[in-house]
């Protein structure tokens, strides 16, 4: 094999194992918030990309704009800039406002525009594990319309589905 399939190989398996290691680290080590201690947020890898990428695409912009770069390639890198700022812009604000917190009795998601999401477990209609691709996920039914899901690989959802199987064994 050619000395660049090696380099191809090895740049694709370290970004595999970072991309494991990180998920790994954020259930077991999960990111808390400091003014409420119980709540879950995002790991922490997501403003720390947010942040980069949001930072290329300003630095995209402004070399557009002031080096002589010629007015052809100008327009295309400025766009690409603004769309790297944007993306950016949106994980920083996932980042500050998204976190979940499970209790006891219920199950409270905070969205990242904000909107608060709670179930109680003893008005939960129906839950079940689905899988997207690779990854597993809890959804949660409540008998009021409110649908919560979550990553059961990035968060620890063992209370959630024991308080339910409880309530099950109970008889509702």
């Amino acid at each position: 094999m050619p000395e660049t399939t090696w380099w191809y190989i090895g740049i694709g398996v370290f970004v595999f194992s970072l991309i494991t290691f990180i998920g790994w680290s954020s259930k077991r080590w999960p990111n808390r918030d400091k003014k409420i201690r119980e709540a879950i947020r995002q790991p922490k890898i997501v403003a720390i990309i947010g942040w980069l990428v949001l930072l290329i695409g300003l630095l995209f912009i402004l070399v557009s704009s002031w080096s002589g770069v010629e007015s052809g390639d100008a327009l295309p890198m400025q766009i690409c800039g603004f769309v790297l700022f944007l993306a950016g812009s949106f994980l920083v604000f996932i980042y500050a406002n998204w976190y979940l917190i499970i209790r006891e009795d219920e199950v409270v998601l905070r969205t990242a525009f904000r909107y608060v999401r709670t179930i109680r477990y003893h008005d939960v209609e129906r839950y079940v594990y689905l899988r997207r691709g690779i990854q597993p996920f809890l959804k949660i039914w409540s008998i009021h319309g409110v649908v919560i899901e979550l990553n059961s690989r990035t968060f620890d959802v063992s209370a959630i589905v024991t308080a339910l199987e409880a309530r099950d064994a109970a008889g509702k």
